[in-house]
């Protein structure tokens, strides 16, 4: 390539602007991977090797990143290999790779490298499969003798010990290698190397694997074979070496598991790394507790350092894996994104020229945006693969330190910051654990500075977290550790640290850091440790910023330093600028504290003038809440008919690439979380909730506590709207959800933390960012299984199952979690896809934000109705539709997951209501060979009932439907729906709270009459269901006057039609129930002489009109009517009203 195409080469302009962005941040990992493949794309191989090295050095390499590596260093070498100062350093590379993570891949190919060096030099009798050929020189064939080719492999075959599934593979070419040495060996020194054969055996069934088996086997026909007279000598010998290897792969059981069972599940993952992630957190709980219960022998298992070592080294890699994927799909977003902004840029010079945009032109804007929408989804969901294997990494040095010892534990935590750089929690725990260790302050700045250089704290590019962890474990050991020279107007090193991290932040975040973690940590640092810098720390937090202007946290922290300085005046003008704010997050807190400091600093006329200013924000505060919630209906109704059509949208596209071909993705977070219509016999408008900042876990609660009793603990802090007692068997106490109707309780529900009640102190905590969104699992998933999924990640509090009385296809719940820390762990299972399931979706897992739906408020006006679509139509061609007409917000395709079509609608919002409007002419339209129906959508179309009632249907639902009694307070309808569908098939359920019923819909009337002579009890939630015809509304009264005999005849099991007697008589519509004492009394007045009747007599009667009905519905069914109000019913229900009346 001459000079001339050099430069205008686009890859050689690219690589120009990153070595000189470089020699500004030459520590860069993102810039040196960038280096590194443009130099691939120009051959630069040498260039690329030494890039290689250079980020070597600072992060943990990606296999794929070692084996390129690898290979350019080879191939450096030239061919036939000879340099042997050249291959000492490849094998060093080899060993710095399997340095970093365990991988099999790498291990392989470095011991078919060394093999094929001897080989080539040695050339075996056969040749070997499997070991590449090569070229080697005199200089190599001499370097690699038998004794430094044992030691190689010696090394490889020790790195592949932990591997307890896989290491065979391994240990099969160094078996291979010695049994091939024997074979060649001569005469003299074959029984040397008998002895090493035997030995090579003997390490082998010392160790743990799969196949030992097999491997008792093959020595066994080695020693019949080359040591005949020493068979049972050795034979013996080798069964006492391998008692223990086998105890622990098989014989030591934990928790109802063994290490054979979860290295099975391993291997049944197929090497998906979603599917081994979970299984390797649950095996990192079973080995690193070593609590079991005895076994036969009183003999408790022990832990071993060395597996669960092993064990974390390889529980990290499929987190690694993960996330390397992420990060190619990321990559190759951000190259598109170029693409499109290049085109854009095309496009509008092409406009300056004159040259208008076609009619039939395609929207690169909306092309970019979709990019960048994925670019943002790909950044999370590489970042919730980075923090996951932080939190392998953090346990694993824990347990090292308690189990190996401190400098093993700091050995960890350098790796770990190697590994996940991302994580500022880990580059703050090696700076802490340097400084235990007496580092010098020089050594603890060189990791920082370290730590910002290598330029991943900020992924995704908007996350401020990490930089904060990482400034304020500066700034701590600043203040602890530095000696500052007093000079005027000089800043402490802390303040310094915090200074440069609130800059840091301000570039990543304009809005800052939400947290005020570094705020709050100066404050009191100035407070307490360094007065005199209070005045300088007050300067630089009293620069406007949107995070410390709307948080109540700071306007209460910074009234509390003026009033702790004595200056009630500036306390006061803080609190006035605060509650003037519309923005603040919690004005009642503010309110609340602003009120408390008048009181004890303020006099009568300013307590009285704060109070009206505050009841004038009140107001203002209820007329934004309000227009807020309007928006919200609005939002909800329009989602409401897209649920209940059962359309199904996907809210996070498979950025990594693993989603097959033509798969469709179920039930978004948007429209799965929309609210169900309220049913039939709900009359009150329920009130809106906000779960997640309304609910508070209370922990200590004595045993057996009544949720009257937690209610009066919190008597006189808010109305409470639900009290959820957890009970746990394996605790002294209990705990409880405790759910207040509205925010501003909260403040003072806290106050309640640590207080006494009834004799033991009480926690009170909030659940914020614990509860979890989850969907795309399996419709065969129930709430058992994701409590197993999710359980193993902490303690779940509680599960919410949405109703699918409106929409079957919904696939949606919450959990809460005990702890923010649990919900961020669970994150891992983004993507997971579960083993065996009949959908192979992989799980969303998202931190519920309830205040995320208040974004589309306008969407009732301005979202279209679609219908008339070709079954083959997708989503591209509905936006081809109506891109004419204004800004397409969403496109939600009604698709078939199972037949892979367009189901023949879709639902367009558009940005505004005009161009909705506009895009009415649509309408009638012909798309591919079909008219179009193009309307306005209808919020309440899934609440419309049809005008014309159709009976014989009505009748037909009635006879296949029963109804649920004696349920339990705070029933759900989709946990009860699971419950019964265990038994029979449910079509739809419905359920009525304040009665404690529920209506459930089946398949067919045979399926109805099997559960109404169900024998076996119907158990939900700890109690006795009963279950009864549809028209039953409450249960018999079981009573008899006094005196009287309460036997009667026993009752025929119960069925759809009059397959029971006796029964009390039907009562007429809107009319009172009848019971047993009102219906004798209805019969007494009904016939004509009035005459004393017993217990038979009624029965008779009773039997009687049974007789009829059966005759009434034959006849009926014969003609093809409908059954025909029974003569005598009216009356008897008239009898029924007044003797109720009358009593």
């Amino acid at each position: 390539m001459d000079v001339d195409q050099q430069q205008n080469n686009p890859l050689v302009k690219k690589l120009m602007e990153t070595t000189a962005q470089l020699e500004e941040q030459p520590q860069s990992a993102a810039l040196i991977r960038t280096q590194i493949s443009l130099y691939h794309q120009l051959a630069m191989a040498d260039e690329a090797r030494q890039a290689y090295a250079t980020l070597s050095s600072l992060i943990m390499l990606q296999e794929d990143e070692w084996v390129s590596y690898l290979d350019l260093s080879i191939e450096l070498l030239g061919t036939p290999l000879n340099d042997a100062q050249g291959f000492c350093d490849v094998f060093e590379i080899f060993n710095a790779a399997l340095g970093d993570y365990t991988s099999l891949p790498l291990i392989l190919k470095q011991v078919k490298f060394v093999l094929s060096c001897y080989y080539a030099g040695h050339p075996p009798a056969t040749p070997i499969e499997d070991i590449p050929s090569i070229q080697v020189g005199d200089e190599i064939t001499g370097l690699l003798d038998e004794v430094s080719t044992r030691s190689m492999l010696q090394s490889a075959v020790a790195h592949s010990n932990a591997l307890l599934s896989e290491s065979q593979q391994i240990w099969d070419l160094w078996i291979s290698w010695e049994m091939g040495l024997l074979e060649a060996a001569p005469a003299e020194q074959r029984s040397e190397q008998i002895q090493q054969v035997h030995q090579v055996y003997n390490d082998r069934l010392r160790i743990p694997h799969s196949t030992m088996q097999q491997t008792t086997s093959d020595y066994s026909s080695f020693c019949s074979t080359y040591c005949n007279q020493e068979y049972e000598k050795r034979l013996v010998q080798a069964t006492e070496i391998s008692q223990e290897a086998k105890r622990k792969w098989s014989g030591e059981k934990r928790f109802g598991k063994t290490r054979e069972e979860f290295e099975f599940q391993l291997v049944s993952a197929g090497g998906d790394p979603s599917s081994e992630a979970p299984v390797y957190l649950e095996y990192v709980n079973w080995e690193a507790n070593a609590r079991a219960k005895p076994n036969a022998h009183g003999k408790a298992p022990n832990l071993d350092p060395i597996l669960t070592a092993a064990l974390f080294e390889r529980a990290v890699v499929p987190y690694a894996i993960l996330a390397a994927q992420t990060q190619s799909a990321l990559n190759s977003v951000a190259l598109q994104i170029e693409e499109a902004e290049a085109q854009d840029g095309e496009k509008k010079k092409k406009s300056k020229k004159g040259k208008g945009k076609k009619k039939d032109e395609p929207e690169e804007e909306d092309v970019k945006g979709i990019l960048v929408e994925q670019k943002k989804m790909a950044e999370q969901a590489f970042r919730a693969y980075k923090d996951a294997e932080a939190s392998i990494w953090a346990r694993y040095a824990a347990w090292a330190d308690d189990n190996q010892g401190p400098e093993q534990g700091l050995s960890v935590r350098l790796r770990a910051v190697r590994a996940v750089p991302q994580s500022g929690t880990a580059w703050a725990d090696l700076l802490q654990d340097l400084e235990r260790k007496n580092a010098e302050l020089q050594d603890l700045d060189v990791y920082f500075e370290r730590a910002l250089a290598i330029g991943q704290l900020v992924i995704p590019a908007d996350r401020t977290t990490d930089l904060v962890e990482v400034f304020l474990a500066k700034a701590a050991y600043d203040a602890r550790l530095s000696t500052p020279t007093v000079s005027l107007n000089a800043a402490h090193p802390a303040l310094a640290s915090i200074t440069s991290g609130l800059e840091a932040i301000s570039h990543i975040n304009k809005s800052g850091d939400p947290s005020l973690k570094l705020e709050k940590f100066i404050l009191d640092w100035a407070e307490t440790k360094g007065p005199q810098f209070l005045d300088q720390t007050l300067l630089i937090l009293d620069k406007p910023i949107k995070s410390r202007a709307s948080s109540y946290q700071y306007a209460l922290l910074r009234a509390g330093v003026e009033i702790r300085r004595d200056d009630a005046s500036a306390a006061r003008d803080i609190f006035e600028d605060a509650i003037a704010r519309t923005d603040l997050d919690w004005p009642e807190a503010v309110y609340e504290a602003f009120i408390q400091f008048e009181i004890v600093h303020g006099d009568p006329n300013t307590l009285l003038q704060t109070k009206k200013k505050i009841e004038k924000e009140q107001e203002k505060l209820a007329r934004r809440r309000a227009k807020e919630a309007a928006a919200q209906v609005q939002y909800t109704a329009a989602v409401v008919q897209g649920a209940a059509s059962g359309a199904a949208e996907t809210v996070i596209n498979d950025v990594v690439g693993a989603a097959e071909a033509g798969q469709e993705p179920v039930a978004t977070a948007e429209a799965a979380t929309a609210p169900a219509p309220e049913s039939v016999e709900k009359k009150e408008e329920p009130l809106k909730r906000d779960r997640e900042n309304t609910t508070v876990l209370v922990s200590g609660l004595s045993k057996g506590i009544t949720t009257e009793r937690i209610g009066n603990f919190f008597s006189g802090c808010g109305d409470v709207r639900e009290i959820s007692i957890l009970s746990n068997e394996e605790s002294m106490h209990d705990d409880a959800l405790v759910e207040f109707k509205f925010a501003d309780a909260i403040p003072r529900v806290l106050e309640k933390d640590q207080k006494k009640y009834e004799g033991s102190p009480v926690s009170v905590s909030m659940l914020w960012r614990s509860t979890l969104f989850v969907t795309n699992f399996p419709r065969e998933m129930d709430d058992e299984g994701i409590r197993k999924l999710f359980g193993q990640y902490g303690r779940i509090l509680e599960t919410r199952w949405p109703s699918r009385k409106y929409a079957d296809s919904r696939r949606f719940c919450y959990i809460t979690m005990d702890s923010p820390t649990s919900a961020q762990e669970t994150l891992v299972l983004q993507g997971y896809k579960i083993p065996g399931a009949s959908t192979n979706f992989g799980l969303t897992v998202l931190i519920s934000d309830p205040s995320a739906k208040t974004k589309r408020s306008d969407a009732a006006n301005s979202t279209m109705f679609v219908g008339g679509l070709n079954n083959k139509s997708t989503e591209n061609d509905v936006r081809g539709l109506f891109k004419e007409y204004g800004t397409i917000g969403h496109v939600k395709l009604g698709w078939d997951p199972v037949k892979k079509i367009c189901k023949g609608f879709a639902f367009v919002e558009m940005s505004t209501e005009a161009e909705a409007k506009a895009a009415l002419a649509l309408h009638g339209t012909q798309h591919k060979g079909k008219y179009l129906k193009v309307e306005i959508s209808d919020p309440n179309h899934a609440n419309k009932k049809p005008k014309d009632r159709d009976d014989d249907k009505a009748a037909e639902k009635r006879s296949r439907s029963v109804r649920l009694h004696n349920l339990p307070e705070n029933t759900q309808e989709g946990l009860l729906q699971q419950a019964l569908e265990k038994i029979m098939p449910v079509k739809r359920l419905e359920l009525f709270a304040k009665s404690g019923q529920a209506l459930a819909e089946l398949d067919s009337p045979a399926d109805a009459g099997k559960l109404l002579m169900r024998t076996e009890d119907f158990i939900f939630g700890d109690r006795k269901i009963d279950i009864t015809p549809p028209n039953q509304r409450s249960l018999p009264i079981k009573e008899a006057a006094a005196g009287e005999s309460s036997t009667s005849a026993p009752a025929a099991p119960p069925g759809p039609s009059t397959m029971f007697a006796p029964r009390a008589t039907r009562r007429a519509l809107a009319k009172p129930r009848p019971t047993a004492v009102a219906a004798a009394k209805a019969v007494a007045s009904s016939s004509a002489p009035t005459v004393s009747q017993g217990q038979s007599d009624f029965r008779a009667f009773v039997d009687e009109k049974n007789k009829q009905r059966e005759a009434n519905l034959q006849s009926s069914r014969e003609s093809g009517e409908k059954r025909k109000l029974e003569e005598g019913d009216g009356k008897e229900g008239e009898e029924s009203k007044k003797a109720r009346t009358s009593t």
